[in-house]
């Protein structure tokens, strides 16, 4: 594919592919310019970066680099590098497939999408490849040895390292079939990964100020006098966020139009916003309609919903469908889009049947579905999000080139960066634990290629579910869980406020002069003073398919004391962040690792004080302490 990628596709003699590739464009030209020659026992194909050697013997791929000689990967011997075995799922003739690879002792291994398991390093680990409310897969792995796998199948599918080495098997396919990417260097990788799937659009600058938003405004009135508070109060805001129900009752749920009984003058009230307060205004729209909604009985007349229940009684519709597409984009730019919406929160876009808190249930649900337009549910299971998304994107950017597009979603997979999408990470539940869950899952997210990620901050639900604060915001506690969160969520792509249960404006955490309103100041304008720094590293992910947010493995690779570090990260070029994951009264001894680097010397961020790398770091000089009670 190119210098230093190769697709490696194998399937039974006689067999043919069944499943549609939807990641990489079936139109992007091979790449020619490589050599190749049989010496009897293997056959070597080269290019100026990458040897591919097929042993005839073992029936299995080798992976070199051509400047060093060194071994980047190689499949299982003996003819164990795959398994295809006969299977029938969803009512159709299958495969259940299976890929084995053997990496080398030393190497660290991250990716495969955002998952809630705390796993940074995958070495020794197993994951399951599964939607879900919470868990966004993307299959693409990537190693501190140079190079990167991109698994190409839409199937549940279960990932597992061993003593024996790496596996993918997947439960529905017709092949073996993936894309080995080779880097000098992990950013290299990335970058591999996007010239296959698609680089990553540049979004307007105002996505990375602060965004406001909650479960949810009731009214445009309530939005407004938001708006207006925050203007009043001199804290920068530069997006406000209208969730759900702004249609009305559950039987209308997400007719695409705005009710007029608390959302009236829609066109008005947003001109306004953009006009006198200078915000702009995100909205948020489903992959499903209620039963009394003219999009669901358009969509009904041509068989484009599916029958599952979902847990707010409306009914999904067929992505993969263009006749389906087509009617769900009529009536959203009638009634929505020209509105003058600027920017779109797609929710529940797994897609959300019921139960979805967990893969399990998630998949039992969405295989329940039964067909879509392309095949069963089993075969495409993963791939809903991106085949929506996808559409959407094309349609916005064919409607105006005027206009930056930014949508928000909660589900992704490989390529969905090109489409102007990002992402958070579910309905999280409020705890310390969740919250160092987060950065994990983003971490690896992030590492996976796709690079605009953010999270609830202080947690979707606080006071129900497995959420530690009954008392919400009568519990000191939560807030200096939520202030916690809040810094952390300053230094990530997207910095926002959402959640569940209690309001999330600034004043409802207290009045200036108390810790808790205070610290969300500081750090909101600390996010401004930052932002032509943010802004000039999102210009590098576009031009250069850079990460914005890295693991520390991606900078320091040859310090391997960094492969498995879960408590910091770097955000751009220049900074090494560690939030504080636990309270002031566990009395936790917090400190970060400072790897060496050519420069020789960190520099703590508020003082300047200067600390040699290379050694771990106490936190009274070099974390910003949070005054509390």
């Amino acid at each position: 594919m190119s210098e230093g990628c190769v697709r490696i596709l194998s399937f039974p003699e006689g067999d043919t592919l069944v499943t549609k590739r939807l990641v990489v464009d079936s139109e992007k030209p091979a790449f020619k310019d490589y050599k190749w020659k049989d010496t009897g026992q293997q056959l070597i194909f080269s290019t100026r970066e990458l040897s591919v050697v097929f042993d005839k013997e073992d029936a299995a791929f080798t992976f070199q680099e051509v400047s060093t000689g060194k071994l980047l990967l190689k499949e299982k011997e003996a003819k164990k590098a795959r398994h295809f075995k006969r299977s029938v799922a969803g009512g159709e003739q299958c495969l259940e497939v299976t890929q084995r690879f053997v990496p080398t002792d030393d190497e660290a291994i991250y990716g495969l999408g955002q998952y809630q398991n705390g796993i940074m390093n995958y070495r020794g680990k197993s994951v399951l490849l599964l939607q879900a409310n919470m868990d966004i897969v993307n299959p693409f792995l990537i190693s501190t040895n140079g190079y990167g796998i991109l698994w190409d199948n839409y199937s549940s599918t279960k990932f597992e390292d061993t003593k024996e080495g790496y596996s993918f098997t997947s439960e529905v396919g017709d092949a073996s079939d993936y894309y080995f990417v080779y880097g000098k260097n992990m950013d290299e990788v990335v970058a591999g990964y996007r010239e296959l799937t698609g680089d990553v659009p540049m979004f307007g600058k105002w996505v990375y100020g602060f965004w406001q938003s909650k479960e949810r405004y009731k009214s445009f009135d309530e939005l407004k006098a938001v708006v207006k508070e925050y203007r009043k109060r001199g804290i920068p805001l530069d997006n406000i966020v209208q969730d759900w129900e702004y249609w009305g009752d559950k039987p209308h749920w997400n007719s695409l139009t705005f009710h007029p009984a608390n959302f009236n003058h829609p066109r008005q009230v947003i001109d306004e916003l953009h006009q006198q307060d200078h915000v702009h205004f995100m909205l948020s729209v489903w992959p499903g309609f209620g039963p009394e909604t003219a999009v669901y009985q358009s969509l009904d007349s041509i068989g484009a919903l599916f029958s599952e229940p979902t847990w707010a009684g409306y009914k999904v519709f067929d992505a993969y469908n263009p006749a389906a597409r087509d009617i769900f984009w009529q009536y959203l730019k009638k009634g929505l889009y020209d509105m003058g919406v600027d920017a779109w929160w797609m929710d529940a876009t797994e897609p959300s049947f019921r139960d979805g808190f967990t893969q399990l249930k998630q998949e039992e649900r969405t295989k329940a579905a039964g067909n879509t337009y392309l095949g069963s549910f089993h075969r495409y299971l993963n791939t809903y999000s991106l085949e929506m998304l996808k559409d959407f994107y094309q349609r916005l950017r064919a409607e105006s080139d005027q206009k930056r597009i930014f949508i928000l979603t909660r589900s992704a997979f490989a390529s969905q960066q090109h489409y102007g999408t990002a992402v958070w990470s579910g309905d999280v539940s409020a705890s310390w634990g969740n919250m160092h869950k987060q950065l994990v899952a983003g971490l690896n997210l992030s590492m996976s290629g796709i690079p605009y990620w953010t999270s609830d901050t202080g947690g979707f639900f606080v006071t129900e579910r497995d959420a530690k604060y009954p008392d919400g915001l009568e519990s000191n506690d939560y807030k200096e869980l939520y202030s916690r969160w809040f810094q952390f969520s300053a230094f990530t792509p997207v910095f926002r406020a959402h959640g569940t249960n209690v309001p999330r404006e600034v004043w409802q955490f207290g009045e200036k002069g108390t810790p808790f309103y205070d610290n969300q100041v500081k750090y909101i304008h600390l996010r401004y003073r930052l932002l032509p720094y943010i802004y000039s590293m999102s210009h590098q992910v576009t031009a250069n398919s850079y990460t914005l947010l890295r693991g520390l493995a991606m900078d320091f690779t040859t310090d391997t004391r960094t492969f498995d570090i879960d408590n910091a990260y770097m955000f751009g070029t220049s900074l090494l962040v560690r939030p504080v994951f636990h309270p002031q009264s566990e009395e936790k001894n917090i400190s970060v690792y400072l790897p060496e680097h050519n420069g020789g010397y960190w520099y703590d961020f508020w003082t300047g004080k200067a600390f040699e790398g290379g050694r771990e770091q106490m936190q009274t000089n070099i974390l910003d302490i949070l005054p509390l009670y």
